[in-house]
Protein backbone atom coordinates (compact mmCIF):
# COMPACT_ATOMS: atom_id res chain seq x y z
CA UNK A 1 0.00 0.00 0.00
CA UNK A 2 1.04 3.60 -0.52
CA UNK A 3 0.02 6.19 2.02
CA UNK A 4 0.05 9.76 0.83
CA UNK A 5 1.85 12.19 3.08
CA UNK A 6 -0.25 15.10 1.83
CA UNK A 7 -3.29 14.67 4.05
CA UNK A 8 -5.74 17.54 4.48
CA UNK A 9 -5.51 17.46 8.27
CA UNK A 10 -1.72 17.38 8.08
CA UNK A 11 -1.80 20.54 5.99
CA UNK A 12 -4.20 22.17 8.47
CA UNK A 13 -1.94 21.25 11.38
CA UNK A 14 1.16 22.54 9.60
CA UNK A 15 -0.61 25.81 8.78
CA UNK A 16 -1.56 26.29 12.44
CA UNK A 17 2.03 25.59 13.50
CA UNK A 18 3.40 28.10 10.98
CA UNK A 19 0.93 30.75 12.16
CA UNK A 20 1.89 30.04 15.77
CA UNK A 21 5.58 30.35 14.95
CA UNK A 22 5.05 33.65 13.11
CA UNK A 23 2.92 35.03 15.96
CA UNK A 24 5.44 34.06 18.63
CA UNK A 25 8.39 35.40 16.68
CA UNK A 26 6.52 38.67 16.09
CA UNK A 27 5.76 39.13 19.77
CA UNK A 28 9.08 37.80 21.08
CA UNK A 29 11.15 40.96 20.42
CA UNK A 30 8.71 42.90 22.63
CA UNK A 31 9.96 40.94 25.66
CA UNK A 32 13.40 39.57 24.66
CA UNK A 33 14.88 42.00 22.17
CA UNK A 34 18.54 40.94 22.58
CA UNK A 35 17.69 37.24 22.44
CA UNK A 36 15.53 37.80 19.37
CA UNK A 37 18.40 39.52 17.58
CA UNK A 38 20.84 36.71 18.45
CA UNK A 39 18.29 34.11 17.31
CA UNK A 40 18.19 35.62 13.82
CA UNK A 41 21.77 34.38 13.44
CA UNK A 42 21.77 31.24 15.61
CA UNK A 43 18.60 29.51 14.38
CA UNK A 44 19.56 29.50 10.68
CA UNK A 45 23.00 28.13 11.65
CA UNK A 46 21.38 25.33 13.65
CA UNK A 47 19.17 24.54 10.65
CA UNK A 48 22.31 24.47 8.49
CA UNK A 49 23.94 21.92 10.82
CA UNK A 50 20.84 19.71 10.79
CA UNK A 51 20.75 19.93 7.00
CA UNK A 52 24.37 18.83 6.85
CA UNK A 53 23.73 15.84 9.12
CA UNK A 54 20.72 14.80 7.05
CA UNK A 55 22.68 15.04 3.79
CA UNK A 56 25.42 12.78 5.19
CA UNK A 57 22.97 10.21 6.57
CA UNK A 58 21.00 9.96 3.32
CA UNK A 59 24.18 9.69 1.23
CA UNK A 60 25.61 6.92 3.44
CA UNK A 61 22.32 5.03 3.31
CA UNK A 62 22.50 4.98 -0.49
CA UNK A 63 25.87 3.23 -0.20
CA UNK A 64 24.40 0.49 2.00
CA UNK A 65 21.75 -0.16 -0.64
CA UNK A 66 24.27 -0.52 -3.45
CA UNK A 67 23.79 2.92 -4.95
CA UNK A 68 26.65 5.25 -5.73
CA UNK A 69 27.60 7.61 -2.94
CA UNK A 70 27.42 11.31 -3.68
CA UNK A 71 30.75 12.41 -2.21
CA UNK A 72 29.97 16.02 -3.02
CA UNK A 73 26.91 15.90 -0.76
CA UNK A 74 28.87 14.28 2.05
CA UNK A 75 31.60 16.91 1.76
CA UNK A 76 29.01 19.69 1.61
CA UNK A 77 27.30 18.24 4.68
CA UNK A 78 30.58 18.27 6.60
CA UNK A 79 31.18 21.89 5.55
CA UNK A 80 27.68 22.85 6.72
CA UNK A 81 28.30 21.26 10.13
CA UNK A 82 31.72 22.83 10.60
CA UNK A 83 30.63 26.27 9.39
CA UNK A 84 27.48 26.32 11.52
CA UNK A 85 29.24 24.93 14.61
CA UNK A 86 32.08 27.43 14.40
CA UNK A 87 29.88 30.51 14.16
CA UNK A 88 27.39 29.32 16.78
CA UNK A 89 30.27 28.79 19.20
CA UNK A 90 31.71 32.20 18.32
CA UNK A 91 28.39 33.94 18.97
CA UNK A 92 27.56 32.15 22.21
CA UNK A 93 30.94 32.86 23.84
CA UNK A 94 30.49 36.62 23.46
CA UNK A 95 30.34 38.43 26.85
CA UNK A 96 26.90 39.92 26.17
CA UNK A 97 25.40 36.51 25.47
CA UNK A 98 24.52 35.44 29.01
CA UNK A 99 23.37 32.03 30.24
CA UNK A 100 19.83 33.45 30.42
CA UNK A 101 19.94 34.29 26.71
CA UNK A 102 21.27 30.83 25.80
CA UNK A 103 18.54 29.10 27.82
CA UNK A 104 15.88 31.29 26.22
CA UNK A 105 17.28 30.52 22.75
CA UNK A 106 16.88 26.83 23.55
CA UNK A 107 13.51 27.10 25.28
CA UNK A 108 11.74 29.27 22.69
CA UNK A 109 11.70 26.68 19.88
CA UNK A 110 10.81 24.06 22.49
CA UNK A 111 7.54 25.92 23.04
CA UNK A 112 6.82 25.53 19.33
CA UNK A 113 7.85 21.85 19.45
CA UNK A 114 5.44 21.26 22.33
CA UNK A 115 2.60 23.13 20.65
CA UNK A 116 3.26 21.21 17.43
CA UNK A 117 2.79 17.95 19.30
CA UNK A 118 -0.49 19.20 20.75
CA UNK A 119 -1.78 20.49 17.40
CA UNK A 120 -0.86 17.34 15.47
CA UNK A 121 -2.31 15.12 18.19
CA UNK A 122 -5.61 17.00 18.16
CA UNK A 123 -6.04 17.58 14.41
CA UNK A 124 -4.41 14.73 12.48
CA UNK A 125 -6.70 11.72 12.94
CA UNK A 126 -4.85 9.26 10.67
CA UNK A 127 -2.34 8.59 13.44
CA UNK A 128 -2.80 6.03 16.19
CA UNK A 129 -5.08 7.32 18.96
CA UNK A 130 -2.73 6.31 21.78
CA UNK A 131 0.19 8.15 20.19
CA UNK A 132 -1.97 11.20 19.54
CA UNK A 133 -2.86 11.32 23.25
CA UNK A 134 0.78 10.71 24.21
CA UNK A 135 1.98 13.59 22.01
CA UNK A 136 -0.67 15.92 23.42
CA UNK A 137 0.39 15.15 27.01
CA UNK A 138 4.10 15.43 26.21
CA UNK A 139 3.40 18.67 24.32
CA UNK A 140 1.65 20.19 27.35
CA UNK A 141 4.52 19.23 29.67
CA UNK A 142 7.04 20.58 27.14
CA UNK A 143 5.30 23.96 26.92
CA UNK A 144 5.09 24.29 30.70
CA UNK A 145 8.76 23.39 31.27
CA UNK A 146 9.89 25.65 28.41
CA UNK A 147 8.07 28.67 29.82
CA UNK A 148 9.53 27.92 33.24
CA UNK A 149 12.99 27.92 31.66
CA UNK A 150 12.31 31.18 29.82
CA UNK A 151 11.15 32.77 33.07
CA UNK A 152 14.18 31.46 34.96
CA UNK A 153 17.14 33.64 36.04
CA UNK A 154 19.48 31.46 33.96
CA UNK A 155 20.98 29.50 36.84
CA UNK A 156 21.66 26.66 37.36
CA UNK A 157 22.55 26.69 33.68
CA UNK A 158 23.52 23.03 33.26
CA UNK A 159 20.32 21.81 34.89
CA UNK A 160 18.14 23.78 32.49
CA UNK A 161 20.12 22.68 29.44
CA UNK A 162 19.99 19.01 30.45
CA UNK A 163 16.27 19.24 31.22
CA UNK A 164 15.45 20.90 27.89
CA UNK A 165 17.68 18.43 26.03
CA UNK A 166 15.88 15.51 27.68
CA UNK A 167 12.49 16.98 26.81
CA UNK A 168 13.65 17.48 23.21
CA UNK A 169 14.71 13.83 22.98
CA UNK A 170 11.37 12.68 24.40
CA UNK A 171 9.54 14.82 21.84
CA UNK A 172 11.69 13.42 19.04
CA UNK A 173 10.85 9.84 20.02
CA UNK A 174 7.16 10.53 20.59
CA UNK A 175 6.84 12.34 17.27
CA UNK A 176 8.63 9.50 15.50
CA UNK A 177 6.21 7.00 17.07
CA UNK A 178 3.30 9.21 16.00
CA UNK A 179 4.39 9.47 12.37
CA UNK A 180 5.28 5.79 12.10
CA UNK A 181 1.87 4.79 13.48
CA UNK A 182 0.32 5.98 10.20
CA UNK A 183 2.06 3.05 8.52
CA UNK A 184 1.40 0.55 11.27
CA UNK A 185 5.06 0.66 12.30
CA UNK A 186 6.39 0.86 15.84
CA UNK A 187 9.49 2.11 17.62
CA UNK A 188 9.62 -1.22 19.43
CA UNK A 189 11.71 -2.15 16.42
CA UNK A 190 14.15 0.74 16.76
CA UNK A 191 15.41 0.24 13.22
CA UNK A 192 12.17 1.93 12.14
CA UNK A 193 13.40 5.15 13.77
CA UNK A 194 15.47 6.05 10.70
CA UNK A 195 12.28 6.02 8.62
CA UNK A 196 11.06 8.97 10.66
CA UNK A 197 13.73 11.18 9.09
CA UNK A 198 12.65 10.13 5.61
CA UNK A 199 9.00 10.85 6.42
CA UNK A 200 9.89 14.43 7.39
CA UNK A 201 12.15 14.76 4.34
CA UNK A 202 9.42 14.45 1.67
CA UNK A 203 9.61 10.70 1.15
CA UNK A 204 6.63 8.37 0.66
CA UNK A 205 6.75 4.97 2.32
CA UNK A 206 5.56 2.11 0.14
CA UNK A 207 4.72 -1.04 2.13
CA UNK A 208 3.97 -4.06 -0.04
CA UNK A 209 1.86 -7.09 0.88
CA UNK A 210 4.94 -8.88 2.24
CA UNK A 211 5.70 -6.02 4.60
CA UNK A 212 8.73 -4.81 2.69
CA UNK A 213 9.35 -1.07 2.91
CA UNK A 214 10.37 1.06 -0.05
CA UNK A 215 11.11 4.78 -0.04
CA UNK A 216 10.11 7.08 -2.88
CA UNK A 217 11.04 10.75 -3.04
CA UNK A 218 8.14 13.13 -3.69
CA UNK A 219 8.62 14.89 -7.02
Amino acid sequence: MILNLIDRNKIRADNFIILLLLLMYTLWPLFFIVTAVVSIIVYPLVALILRGILMIVISLRKKRHGNSVNLNKILLGIIYIMFGGFFINYILIQPKVTSKIIITLFAFPMVVVGMAGIIKGVIVDIYSTKYRILNILIGIVTVIISFMAIDSPGEPFIMYILTLSSILLINLLSRAALYLSEYGLSLIHFKNFKLFFYIISDYILNIDIDGNIELRKIG
